[in-house]
């Protein structure tokens, strides 16, 4: 009779053991089970998280004596006083701004400057703030790489409703606001002249139409040319001709958004050594600490996890050796015949082994279904339990508390007075998890309760097979 067909007996005949055997292995089996599944689930909810949240990093041009492309040159105004122009001969290129947007993990690329233009034919609406005279058909002018990536479009503070944006191969376009649009009578296709401040003039195609889904806090002082229904955005190419000075001729800030945050220091590495990237004429700054302050509870959760995890393994390894011990040696009687009959030390340990994996494989498969019914609840324990820790930390709150402020005033892209709809109510993000045992979950307890049995099975039996039939003989005498 072979050592299986043995293992089937024993455990069909040895009820008693085979139930209180089966109960602790379902428990063991519980435990590990909804380890396995809420740590899935904390992985999963910190991906979402990073998905959700993104992060973002800003490469500005620098402006200190740090950069040596920096230009000062001597500029006298109209009044007759004398100030300077100060300038950087390496800016980011359309052709660079795309080199990064490609870089796997970008989302959003928003390449964008901002200047002041006349518009001798639109009619502005007035702001609240008296302008002097020569300002009166200038609005903030806003010559961007592509619209649709512009943080004003991508938060949803202006909605693009007629015509298309604008790309980087764009030259002579335009996109203004609808209100301001009606306000002038004007549409998609009809022409804007332009003039910069130094005479220089360009004609605009108005290929777009946006409206603005936020307006300005009521009673907020505001110049005409901040208004955002007065804002104008325009293609950079067109910038550059206007102004056609050395001190426009790229981007001197681009802010790019990216999927994941932990990606953050690969994609900067890679912006680095771009062709063409001149690291001592920029500075690079990320905007990660929304993500890193929200994140900090699931990270928490997920070691209290691996802790909960490795306890349970070692738990389980430590009273499943103790029982089988015990067992073990009421069995003493039974392995020294086993063994006077010639049948190998292997043989019985494989047969000890069979018998509590028979009783595995049934507990192991019911588990399935009560780790469904507490690896929720255990879940929910320990989130609560660290964000009760995070509230009982008054530093932690107050810093979360500048991360918002700071993610929503990234969120307005600068504008100032606008306000944002619900911002007054806006609370740190709740962190849910939504905690399922799967079929991947039972294959992985299927291998870590394996190696638990198959530990605690030779530590049990090493008290008995390390002696000789004789001497197991000797004893039971």
């Amino acid at each position: 009779m072979n050592f299986l067909k043995r293992a089937m007996l024993y455990v069909t005949r040895k009820k008693g053991k085979s139930i209180v055997l089966f109960c602790i292995l379902l428990i063991m089996a519980t435990f590990v089970l909804s380890g396995l599944s809420i740590g899935k689930a904390t992985k999963q909810a910190q991906q979402n998280l990073r998905q959700s949240l993104g992060g973002s990093f800003h490469v500005w041009t620098d402006y200190t004596d740090n950069n040596p492309y920096l230009h000062k040159e001597s500029d006298e105004d109209e009044s007759g006083g004398t100030g300077y122009i100060m300038y950087s001969t390496e800016q980011l290129s359309s052709d660079m701004v795309k080199n990064i947007r490609d870089i796997a993990g970008v989302k959003y690329c928003d390449a964008f400057d901002e200047t002041l233009l006349d518009f001798e034919q639109l009619s502005f609406f007035k702001g609240t703030i008296p302008l002097e005279e020569e300002l009166g058909n200038s609005t903030t002018t806003v010559s961007l790489w592509r619209s649709e990536e512009h943080n004003l479009f991508t938060n949803g503070v202006v909605k693009l409703t007629e015509g298309r944006h604008i790309t980087e191969k764009d030259t002579g376009k335009a996109i203004i606001c609808k209100d301001l649009a009606d306000k002038n009578g004007l549409g998609i296709g009809d022409m804007l002249k332009t003039r910069s401040m130094d005479g220089r003039s360009m004609t605009l195609e108005i290929v777009g139409l946006f409206t603005a889904m936020e307006t300005e806090k009521i009673g907020k002082n505001i110049e005409g040319y901040n208004k955002i229904q007065n804002r104008v955005f325009i293609d950079i190419a067109s910038a550059i001709l206007i102004e056609n000075t050395p001190a426009v001729q790229g981007f001197s800030e681009v802010s790019i958004t990216i999927n994941d945050p932990e990606e953050m220091d690969e994609i900067i590495e890679k912006v680095k050594k771009m062709p063409g990237f001149k690291e001592d004429g920029f500075t690079i700054d990320t905007d990660n600490e929304t993500y890193e302050n929200t994140a900090s509870s699931l990270e928490s959760m997920d070691k209290l996890v691996i802790g909960l995890l490795i306890a349970a393994i070692l738990v389980s390894v430590v009273i499943l050796s103790l029982i089988l011990t015990l067992w073990g040696k009421s069995r003493v009687r039974e392995t020294g015949v086993f063994l006077s009959l010639g049948i190998k030390k292997t043989d019985i340990i494989g047969q000890y082994l069979t018998e509590v994996l028979l009783i595995a494989i049934i507990a192991f498969g019911i588990s399935f279904f009560t780790s469904n019914m507490v690896s929720n609840r255990i879940a929910d324990v320990l989130l609560q339990q660290d964000i009760q820790n995070k509230i009982e930390e008054p530093n932690d709150v107050q810093q979360d508390d500048i991360a918002i402020e700071s993610f929503e005033s990234t969120a307005l892209g600068g504008v100032d007075n606008i306000e944002l709809s619900g911002a007054e109510n806006t609370d740190y993000l709740e962190t849910d998890i939504e905690v399922s045992v799967s079929i991947e979950n039972l294959l992985q307890l299927y291998l870590v309760g394996f190696v638990i049995i198959i530990v605690s099975v030779m530590i049990s039996s090493i008290a008995v097979m390390r002696l000789k039939p004789r001497e197991i003989l000797s004893r039971m005498s």
